[in-house]
């Protein structure tokens, strides 16, 4: 019996390894098959902004079970790849309702980063990047190297600061 539970379980285990890919963007986290494979991503990939903006917003709306903070947020950078900051600001403010700089302070710091950069307001992406650098964990270094990316291209759209 112990065995039968034991093979069951290695399956399992098996089966999970097997649908995820490890996360080049952030080392030591995985991306399963499924959200590589969304299709608003393929669409965001192909420049298909808008596109791809209204198909997540129709995932959003229409499946409960989905997780809104990173849809919103992703709709967000997918609006700030189309230079639309103002929408883009809009969504990523969405993304963050429930969530505080207590619960989740590192992303908090770079979802503060990012606002800070399309707005236009170097002195607080500053601030943020600085933080975020001096304080991040493994899960978080893409985005402290990201808010890097922003202030070191200041002057460039979003699009060129994540190419």
């Amino acid at each position: 019996m112990q065995k039968s539970i034991l093979a069951a379980i290695a399956f399992v285990c098996y089966l999970n390894m097997n649908s995820q890919e490890v996360n080049s963007d952030n080392p030591g986290t995985t991306k399963s098959k499924k959200y590589l494979e969304d299709n608003w991503r393929k669409l965001s990939n192909e420049g298909k902004n808008i596109e791809a903006a209204s198909e997540l917003l129709y995932l959003v709306m229409s499946d409960s079970t989905r997780n809104k903070h990173a849809d919103y947020w992703h709709i967000g950078q997918i609006y700030a790849m189309d230079n639309q900051y103002e929408k883009a600001v809009f969504y990523m403010h969405k993304s963050m309702q429930g969530i505080t700089e207590e619960s989740d302070q590192q992303f908090w710091w770079y979802y503060k980063g990012t606002i800070a950069f399309l707005e236009r307001n170097k002195e607080d992406l500053e601030s943020y990047a600085l933080l975020l650098e001096e304080n991040h964990t493994t899960y978080h270094s893409n985005n402290s190297k990201v808010l890097k990316k922003m202030l070191e291209r200041f002057d460039k759209p979003y699009s060129e600061v994540f190419r």
